[in-house]
């Protein structure tokens, strides 16, 4: 069982909550998706932890941070990350995301390129339209806001119906989020609506892009992405065979394999 302690802080007048396994060992943020929370990284933060110091804060809007308010904006999650390994006192911290989490730890390494010491992107929205259009937000927020009315039981049977592949520890955390996040998420721009193809090129840590059979990046958007790397850290992409979108979630061993691989070829 992961064991962890809990803890706040405030910048710029919003509290924000994360969790954090501690000891002397390299730090490492894991960002959620939009509508989970930070324990929604709890199996393979529990592998990690052997060997790292794991935090998953919640985003504001999510979890037990505070709501969105009228002064948020996209750039938002990512001021309040790089204000978190300042107010931890962390020292070039591994920092990696799923899905808008990973559009927060891109914007982390673009706007503050001394920050990261590797990032790792797990499905992240790069889809530009290259391949596939976007979902569609209407039929998101209808799915969303019918499983608002749900009970916790309810919700965890849901996820057990709509996610059956997924191993038993991710649903209680995953229903759990969908009792807190802020039901006005997906009126709010929570992504960079800039396009991968800017961003890339900006970024000057080693990197990890791990997409999936059935996610939102395309082979050949990883293709693009790594024809358009410039620095001379390493990039590398992962394609994840049998998963969708929660890609650690359906196929965990290749993904933990993937994972451990790149993180034990960082330099010390």
């Amino acid at each position: 069982m992961l064991q962890y302690k809990d803890g706040d802080f405030t910048t710029k007048g919003i509290k924000l909550h994360y969790y954090r396994t501690g000891g002397n060992k390299p730090p490492i943020i894991l960002l959620h998706g939009a509508t989970d929370n930070g324990l929604c990284w709890t199996p393979i933060a529990e592998v990690l932890s052997e060997n790292y110091d794991v935090i998953m804060p919640d985003a504001q809007g999510h979890g037990l941070s505070d709501k969105l308010d009228e002064k948020f904006t996209f750039s938002s999650h990512t001021e309040q990350v790089a204000d978190l390994v300042k107010e931890l006192g962390l020292t070039k911290p591994i920092i990696m995301g799923h899905s808008m989490g990973a559009g927060t730890v891109t914007n982390v390494a673009v706007t503050y390129p001394d920050l990261p010491r590797a990032m790792v992107l797990e499905d992240p929205a790069w889809l530009q339209q290259d391949t596939m259009p976007p979902p569609n937000q209407a039929d998101i927020k209808t799915y969303m806001a019918s499983m608002s009315k749900m009970t916790l039981e309810e919700l965890k049977a849901e996820g057990r119906k709509s996610n059956p592949t997924w191993p038993e520890a991710e649903i209680p955390p995953w229903a759990e989020s969908k009792m807190q996040y802020d039901k006005r998420l997906f009126d709010f721009m929570v992504v960079n609506p800039g396009s991968y193809k800017e961003q890339v090129p900006k970024i000057k840590c080693p990197t990890l892009l791990i997409i999936a059979e059935n996610g939102l990046v395309a082979k050949e958007t990883a293709e693009k992405a790594a024809k358009l790397w410039t620095s001379p850290q390493p990039f590398k992409w992962v394609k994840i065979m049998g998963a969708g979108h929660s890609i650690r979630r359906e196929n965990f061993n290749d993904y933990k394999k993937a994972l451990l691989d790149f993180l034990n070829s960082l330099p010390n």
